[in-house]
């Protein structure tokens, strides 16, 4: 017996970043990087929302740690915790 089609297969978005963990210069935000006093640190957006990082990592190939999700994401978590207690 033949198996039935659940319809069309779903299509994943794209992912609107160069990399997942990559800092890259189309990722940043200007009016932010602005703001800081160290030129030599831009101020970046992703999926996670914004974080700071070196001007040499932008580009490079390599992957930032800064933007790993372990390093920031704990960072969000502590938040909503501090606001429950």
């Amino acid at each position: 017996m033949a198996k039935k089609s659940k319809g069309p297969a779903e299509k994943q978005e794209k992912f609107q970043y160069p990399s997942h963990f990559g800092s890259h210069t189309s990722m940043i935000d200007a009016e932010a990087t602005e703001k800081l006093e160290d030129v030599s640190l831009v101020v970046l957006k992703d999926e996670h929302g914004s974080y700071t990082t070196e001007k040499i990592r932008l580009d490079d190939g390599c992957a930032d740690p800064n933007r790993y999700p372990t390093s920031r994401l704990n960072k969000l978590f502590a938040r909503k915790e501090d606001k429950k207690g």
